[in-house]
C-alpha cells in the first residue's frame, strides 16, 4: 500500500519533468497578408457564386412560362398540367430544406419528367447550367489555392535563405496544410470555412413580379442572326467565325472554287430550301471568306403544313455554288453545345445537293442526329466516275448517287431543329478533305 501511495506522488513529478513541446511558430507578417488576400478572394467567390443563382432560377421559371404558353397555343392540356406541375414543385423544392447530397437539390434526377419531351429538355438544360456553375466556382477556388500555395512557396524560400528558421518552417507547414487539404475531394466546399461565409445549396425564391415583367415584355430577337453585323456576335464566335481556312497554298483544294450563294429557309423533311412562304426558323450568320457558319435561335413549331407537306424539321442553311460537280471534296464539321438527346430530336446536321440546270432538281441529301458535340459529314464526288458519295463519320452510314461530271450544283449545309422548346446553339465549318479511302 505504501508503495502504491509512492508511485501516485512521483507521478505528477515525472509528468512535469517531460520536456514541454515547443509551440508552433506564427507565420511572418507576409505569409499573414498573403493569406489575408486568399480569404478575401474566397470571399468574394463566394459572394459571386451566391448571387449567380438567382438568375438561374429566374431563367428556368420564365422558360416555365414561354413554354406553357406554347402549350397552350398548341391546345395541349397535359402538357399545360405538366408544367404547372414543375412550377409548382420548383418553387416548394426552392423553399424547403435542400438536401447536401443531392448535385441540385432543387431539381433531383427523379424530378426530371419524361414527357412532355419540351419541358425535360428544359429541366435538363437548367440542371446542366447549375452544374457548369458549380463546376466553374470550384476551378476558381483550385485556381485560387495553387496560386497561395505558390506565394506560401515563394515566402518560405526567402525565409530560408535568410537564415530565419522558424519563419520558413511555419509558412512550410501551412502550405503543406493546404497541399493536403487539396487532395479531399470535397475541397472546394469547405475551402470556404476558413473564410466564415456559406455557399447556398440552391437559389432564392425568384420574384415572381419581376419574371412577369420579362415575360411581357419585349424579347430579344435572336432568329434573325443576319440582320446582325460580325461585331455583335460573342467574341468566341467572332473568333471562330474568323479563323482562315487552312489548306495547302502550293495545291488549293476545288473548295476554293466554290462560289457563296446566300442563306435561307430549310427542312431536311423534305430537303426543302428557301422556298417562298416557307416557315421562318432559328438564326443564321455565314461568313462566306472562311466557309463558317453560327446558328442559333429555338424552335418554336413542332409540325407546319406547307405545300400540302407536313414539315417538322425546320432550321437556316447556307447555299454555295459549284460550276462543276467535281469540284464537290469538302468534309463539313457541326458543333454544338446542346447536342441531341436521341435520333428523333434536334438539332440535326443537314447536308443537301440540287441540280441547278434542272429547276433545282434535287440530286441527293443526308441528315443526321447531333448526338455528340461534334458531327462530321463528307460529300465527295469521285474524280473517275460518275459518282456521289455521302458519308457520316459518327455511325459510318454512307449513300451513294449517280451524278455526272461537268453538271453546275448547288450545296446546302445547314442545321434543323425539331421540337419546341429545343434550343440550338451550334456552328458549321466546311473544310477540304481527300477522297473516301485516301
Amino acid at each position: 500500500m505504501r508503495n502504491l501511495l509512492l508511485c501516485f506522488c512521483l507521478l505528477p513529478l515525472a509528468v512535469a519533468a517531460q520536456p514541454i513541446p515547443p509551440t508552433a511558430a506564427p507565420l511572418p507578417p507576409l505569409a499573414v497578408k498573403l493569406r489575408a488576400a486568399y480569404l478575401a478572394e474566397l470571399v468574394k467567390t463566394a459572394e459571386a457564386y451566391n448571387a449567380s443563382l438567382l438568375p438561374l432560377a429566374e431563367n428556368y421559371v420564365l422558360e416555365l412560362k414561354k413554354l406553357s404558353v406554347r402549350l397552350k397555343e398548341a391546345k395541349d392540356q397535359p402538357g399545360m398540367e405538366a408544367v404547372r406541375k414543375e412550377a409548382g414543385r420548383f418553387m416548394r423544392a426552392l423553399a424547403a430544406e435542400p438536401d447536401p447530397f443531392e448535385v441540385v437539390p432543387e431539381l433531383a434526377q427523379e424530378a426530371v419528367v419524361q414527357t412532355p419531351e419540351t419541358l425535360r429538355l428544359i429541366q435538363q438544360a437548367y440542371a446542366g447550367s447549375r452544374k457548369a456553375n458549380d463546376l466553374a466556382r470550384n476551378e476558381k477556388v483550385i485556381t485560387l489555392s495553387n496560386k497561395y500555395i505558390a506565394g506560401l512557396d515563394m515566402i518560405q524560400n526567402t525565409s530560408a535563405t535568410e537564415g530565419k528558421a522558424e519563419e520558413a518552417a511555419a509558412v512550410k507547414k501551412e502550405a503543406t496544410r493546404m497541399r493536403v487539404a487539396l487532395q479531399r475531394k470535397d475541397f472546394a466546399n469547405r475551402a470556404f470555412d476558413p473564410a466564415k461565409i456559406s455557399i447556398r445549396l440552391t437559389p432564392p425564391l425568384p420574384d415572381a413580379s419581376a419574371i412577369k415583367e420579362r415575360a411581357d415584355g419585349p424579347q430579344p430577337v435572336t432568329r434573325n442572326l443576319a440582320a446582325l453585323a460580325l461585331n455583335d456576335l460573342t467574341p468566341a464566335v467572332q473568333a471562330f467565325l474568323m479563323k482562315p481556312l487552312e489548306y495547302d497554298k502550293e495545291w488549293p483544294p476545288e473548295i476554293t472554287k466554290w462560289k457563296f450563294e446566300g442563306s435561307g429557309n430549310y427542312s431536311h423533311d423534305f430537303s426543302l430550301y428557301n422556298l417562298p412562304g416557307q416557315p421562318d426558323e432559328l438564326g443564321i450568320f455565314a461568313y462566306p471568306k472562311t466557309m463558317k457558319a453560327y446558328v442559333r435561335g429555338t424552335t418554336k413549331y413542332s409540325t407546319v403544313n406547307y405545300d400540302n407537306k407536313a414539315i417538322s424539321w425546320l432550321g437556316k442553311a447556307m447555299s454555295w455554288r459549284l460550276n462543276d460537280s467535281r469540284d464537290l471534296l469538302c468534309r463539313v464539321v457541326f458543333r454544338t453545345k446542346r447536342p441531341a438527346l436521341k435520333e428523333d430530336a434536334g438539332p440535326a446536321a443537314c447536308v443537301a445537293v440540287y441540280s441547278i440546270t434542272e429547276n433545282n432538281r434535287l440530286i441527293a441529301s443526308m441528315s443526321v442526329p447531333m448526338l455528340t458535340e461534334e458531327t462530321q459529314v463528307r460529300m465527295t464526288k469521285h474524280y473517275t466516275y460518275n459518282r456521289l458519295n455521302i458519308f457520316w463519320e459518327g455511325t459510318k452510314r454512307k449513300r451513294g448517287f449517280t451524278i455526272p461530271d461537268h453538271m453546275p450544283i448547288r450545296v446546302v449545309i445547314g442545321i434543323a431543329g425539331f421540337a419546341p422548346g429545343e434550343e440550338v446553339d451550334a456552328t458549321i465549318e466546311i473544310t477540304p478533305c481527300g477522297h473516301l479511302g485516301d
